[in-house]
């Protein structure tokens, strides 16, 4: 189900990734040229964003950044071995980060020290920005990030609307808003407020079919991952939730694999 979210990272960060790293990562302003993130030297998913970066003043350096769910107890050697491929492919120098949206604090290990080896990536966690870092942005898919970040003690629903009339500001047709609503409500997810999120955009008139969205499909699937849980059995899971069997037992991998590595 982290695939679902890389998707959507992509998709939301494809245009305004520059700008996110500067306000976010810290990086300097200059020439962002995106760069292939199929590394195809693993068996790895490919990257979230791979850029290579000239600033303003200094070199030209590779920055990779991954944009992350849940706490994944690999993702040091994930890092690292994306760092390798990296550094075999460009021969620059690589700046690596990631930037953590999940619903617990981010506790991954980000460094590690050996006799021969020294190693560490930057661990960001968006609630460590507040909301109005991203929802004074002019684009709206930086705007949708504000969902993410710290609520500074305000409500949730606050919170929301105030996104949601920003983005009704400067989306440029009604069919560009429809879209951002979907994407925020897909990464209210990360937030547990996307009931909040959806019935505020009803009640505004921005009408979306929630069932022709992944996020309908993403529903059922977590709604299968909870019986699965429970120890119901797949195929009586597959009836109840409308879950393709194979999807299904996809989920029970999963979850095992899971519960084997913490």
């Amino acid at each position: 189900m982290a695939q679902d979210y890389d998707k959507i990272f992509r998709e939301v960060l494809k245009d305004i990734f520059p700008a996110v790293a500067r306000k976010v990562l810290g990086i300097p302003a200059g020439q962002y040229k995106p760069l292939p993130v199929d590394l195809q030297y693993t068996s790895e998913r490919e990257a979230d964003q791979v850029w290579e970066v000239t600033p303003d003043a200094g070199a030209p350096f590779v920055l990779h950044c991954e944009f992350q769910a849940n706490n994944d107890k690999r993702m040091l050697s994930r890092m690292l071995l994306y760092y390798a491929f990296l550094h075999y492919q460009r021969q620059q120098p690589i700046r690596q980060f990631v930037v953590y949206v999940g619903k617990d604090r981010p506790n991954m290990a980000h460094r590690l020290q050996e006799d021969s080896l020294s190693y560490h990536y930057g661990l960001v966690d968006l609630r460590s920005f507040p909301y109005q870092t991203f929802l004074e942005s002019a684009h709206g898919q930086e705007v949708l990030l504000a969902i993410l970040a710290d609520y500074g003690g305000e409500p949730a629903e606050l919170i929301a609307e105030r996104i949601l009339l920003k983005l009704g500001q400067v989306s440029g047709s009604k069919l560009q808003l429809a879209q951002r609503v979907l994407q925020l409500v897909r990464l209210a997810v990360l937030r547990n407020v996307n009931t909040t999120v959806y019935n505020l955009a009803q009640k505004m008139a921005l009408h979306i079919d929630i069932k022709d969205d992944t996020l309908y499909q993403l529903g059922k699937e977590q709604a299968a991952l909870n019986m699965l849980k429970e120890g119901f059995g797949q195929e009586l899971v597959a009836r109840l939730t409308e879950v393709p069997l194979e999807r299904v037992a996809q989920l029970k991998l999963e979850l095992d694999a899971s519960d084997k590595t913490s």
